[in-house]
């Protein structure tokens, strides 16, 4: 089994503030998870660290239906009191360090956990990134799809692009809570119908947007 998911869980908090601190954290979890190329394990897919003001748990671990929980202290009302950035910053600390625990405790090997948060850092703590591209055929365009997740949203654009690299149209096809469980079903696809005509599809086959890109009209 490879690991491959990472959750920051404010699990003692009352159930709104515990989901709003799950929504911020999450841009910095994905972004780990996007550059973590994974590590076998025996029965483990997904660690969650369960963060709280003290118990009597911390330090410790339990497995159940192959999630590792790792119980650990996290001091919410010093965290509340950040600026942005210095909350991502410390939310990718508190994951990485926890993780670094785990990886001496299970014997997993270190370096894909560093190479993850050393890409995290270089990247600026910017969660932006290609979902899928696609040339017209004629091959003098090209459109992408274009993720934005941040601590308040996640963004889809269509980007096209002409051969030159020159910007020729940025389109808004999605946005929604950073939420994964709310917005992967949402994400559809592009198909050129054209040289000139882009749709923009849903995963039901449903085309949500078309785009002429005639640039003689």
């Amino acid at each position: 089994m490879k690991l491959k998911e990472f959750v920051l869980w404010g699990y003692k908090l009352e159930l709104d503030e515990s989901r709003a601190f799950t929504l911020e954290n999450r841009c910095v979890c994905a972004h780990f998870e996007r550059h973590f190329k994974g590590v076998e394990t025996e029965c483990v897919y997904r660690v969650v660290v369960k963060l709280s003001e003290g118990d009597s748990r911390d330090g410790t671990s339990e497995v159940s239906n192959s999630v590792l929980k790792y119980y650990a202290p996290f001091d919410f009302n010093s965290f509340r009191k950040l600026e942005i950035h210095e909350r991502k910053e410390l939310l990718l600390f508190t994951l990485h360090s926890c993780l670094l625990r785990l990886c001496e405790a299970n014997g997993w090997d270190k370096e894909p956990f560093e190479v993850a948060k050393s890409n995290v850092i270089e990247e600026k703590f910017l969660n932006s990134y290609e979902v899928s591209r696609k040339s017209n055929p004629a091959r003098s365009m090209v459109a992408s799809l274009i993720a934005e997740h941040t601590a308040d949203n996640f963004k889809l654009d269509i980007v096209v692009t002409n051969s030159s690299g020159k910007k020729l149209l940025k389109k808004s096809v999605l946005s929604e809570e950073p939420d994964e469980f709310l917005f992967n079903g949402q994400i559809g696809r592009i198909k050129w119908e054209s040289n000139d005509v882009l749709n923009y599809i849903a995963k039901d086959n449903s085309v949500l947007e078309i785009i002429n890109l005639n640039l003689n009209d």
